[in-house]
């Protein structure tokens, strides 16, 4: 029993170092906040017939997170130190499977099920009892697929179903073609960026040709897409190779060239696909203009997120999936969202000054992240 106490301890420790939780609670907090006064109720009305539905998405997210957590644990180099430890692989199994539900599913999408409960049981669309039984239910269907996610991951990675390929013939390559051989090698990190990509488009979907939301919702959901945290890893995603890359004859400069056109190119399809989107099923917007706020947030988010991961990389990770979970993805938030803002109200103004806004509160966090006065 003190085995399996230590060994949850320690997972728990491992999965949580560096984090602040009050900042974790507030930001939560914020989104909850933000999710009630800016997205109109009926769209996120839950009715008895309808609760199949939240189920189903808290399944959904929670087999998504664990798939994610135990790819990447796989790759953490304490993971054979705990397969020698004195308790049995379905012990080790089930209490990761607990630490990932307590990380991503209790501290995460619980609140904002509980909310949209709540919220739906002060409007009576729900009884307080269908309320909490939906509740309960959320939480063990997320419990269960977690230890689903966790096990078929360590059991296929155990006989080497999940083994990468050696990077090393990749370095022949431009530095261009290195990202895109690496990014599409890591597991966690395509997987990662195609899963958020997805629910974005997916929720801007549901949002436009489904609810048919107002204009206001729309520029604010585009305003999210901007959040995808992929070119704000790629420097700290060089932690096994920075001494090899100091030595080689490469200017720094070069680098950041390189991976910026990756960012881009990794980025284009999301936002193309949300342009795509909006003038399919959107209300009437100017086509051209929003093309051009768009091509502009897209590439000024990516600049300022990729100059702060340069700047400021974070190496405190073991496993690629704790690159994301660093407290530092709080300020690659609230930069994206400060860059892309103007967007939300481009339609009252004109292009051109809503495109010069975005410049200059670029060039302030450009100007902020040299200068040192950006902090993560």
């Amino acid at each position: 029993m003190n085995d399996v106490r230590a060994l949850f301890r320690v997972l728990l420790l491992d999965e949580i170092k560096g984090r602040r939780p009050l900042k974790e609670l507030a930001a939560i907090l914020v989104l909850i906040v933000v999710l009630f006064c800016v997205v109109p109720s009926e769209y996120t009305a839950v009715h008895a017939r309808s609760l199949g539905v939240l189920l189903k998405g808290t399944a959904a997210a929670a087999l998504y997170l664990s798939l994610l957590s135990g790819l990447s644990k796989l790759k953490d180099r304490k993971y054979k130190l705990l397969l020698a430890m004195p308790v049995g692989k379905t012990t080790l199994m089930l209490l990761y499977a607990a630490v990932v539900w307590i990380k991503h599913i209790g501290l995460r999408v619980m609140p904002f099920v509980l909310a949209i409960l709540a919220s739906n049981v002060s409007y009576r669309n729900i009884t307080l009892l269908e309320g909490a039984g939906g509740g309960l239910m959320c939480a063990a269907a997320g419990l269960a697929a977690c230890w689903c996610g966790i096990s078929a991951v360590f059991f296929l990675g155990d006989r080497g179903f999940l083994r990468s390929r050696p990077e090393r013939s990749a370095m022949k390559f431009g530095w261009i073609r290195r990202e895109f051989v690496r990014f599409a090698g890591e597991k966690v990190l395509f997987l990662n960026h195609a899963g958020y990509s997805l629910f974005l488009v997916f929720f801007l979907y549901m949002s436009t040709a489904v609810s048919r939301a107002g204009v206001e919702l729309i520029l604010f959901l585009l305003v999210l897409l901007s959040t995808c945290s992929t070119p704000g890893v790629l420097f700290s995603w060089e932690k096994p190779y920075r001494q090899l890359l100091l030595s080689l004859p490469v200017s720094r400069g070069g680098l950041f060239a390189g991976k910026y056109i990756f960012a881009l190119a990794i980025m284009f399809p999301l936002y193309a696909a949300a342009y795509g989107i909006v003038c399919a099923f959107g209300p009437g917007l100017d086509r051209w203009g929003l093309l051009a706020m768009m091509a502009i947030s897209l590439g000024l988010t990516t600049l300022v997120k990729l100059y702060y991961d340069m700047k400021r990389p974070n190496y405190d990770w073991s496993h690629p999936r704790q690159m994301f979970e660093h407290k530092r993805k709080y300020m690659l938030w609230l930069i994206s969202v400060t860059v892309s803002v103007p967007l939300m109200v481009y339609s009252y103004m004109s292009i051109w000054f809503a495109g010069a806004l975005q410049m200059v509160f670029a060039g302030c966090l450009l100007y902020a992240i040299r200068k040192g006065r950006t902090q993560g």
